[in-house]
């Protein structure tokens, strides 16, 4: 047997064209990849969740194939409205695919459309909010300059005048303290001569 005719056998893995169509867009395909990594990753990690996971896969097959023969009635039986749903789906997925084409792109080339498109609407914005903001700077420039003007002969005087005075009030604590101490000292002095002075009469 041929390798097309091969392929052209092979069994889709749903039996909903929607489903299928939807699992092969690039950027679904790339996130079950990714997924499918993820879990083969965590089954490898060592012996016990190899053992977990694929004793669970195992139970899951068999529940599938026990569940099938009843299954499969109540499957022909609803058929025809799978059928409707699917074909909606598809129109769905026909129109997505119309309106946003880049939903066929793989996941970097449709993330550098995204910024592309994104930056061709945010440049237009911000470009006209500079000019907006332009205009307004220029005329509140004067303003704000003749204010300072007006302003700083009025509070450089006050400042500086309060400057002064903190020093004045420094420079004052630091000439009481040595005063008060040569007093207390000269207190002690002549206390101590007067108690020789006393000695020496006796």
């Amino acid at each position: 047997m041929s390798a097309s005719t091969e392929t052209s056998d092979a069994p889709s893995p749903t039996c909903m064209e929607s489903v299928n169509r939807l699992t092969k867009l690039p950027v679904v395909e790339s996130t079950l990849q990714t997924a499918h990594n993820i879990y083969e990753k965590v089954k490898d990690y060592n012996s016990v969740t190899n053992w977990t996971l694929q004793t669970a896969e195992d139970t899951a097959f068999k529940a599938v194939d026990i569940a099938k023969p009843y299954a499969t009635p109540v499957i022909k039986n609803l058929e025809g409205p799978i059928k409707k749903v699917d074909g909606a789906l598809c129109s769905g997925l026909d129109y997505v695919e119309n309106k946003v084409p880049a939903v066929k792109l793989p996941p970097k080339e449709l993330l550098l459309q995204i910024y592309q498109t994104t930056k061709e609407y945010v440049t237009p914005v911000m470009e006209t909010a500079k000019h907006l903001v332009e205009p307004a700077v220029k005329v509140l420039e004067p303003a704000v300059t003749k204010t300072r003007s007006v302003v700083e002969p009025i509070v450089e005087p006050i400042v500086e005048n309060v400057k002064h005075r903190v020093d004045e009030y420094l420079h004052g604590n630091q000439g009481e303290a040595p005063e008060g101490q040569q007093t207390t000292e000269a207190a002690s002095g002549s206390s101590g001569t007067d108690v020789i002075c006393q000695d020496c009469a006796k």
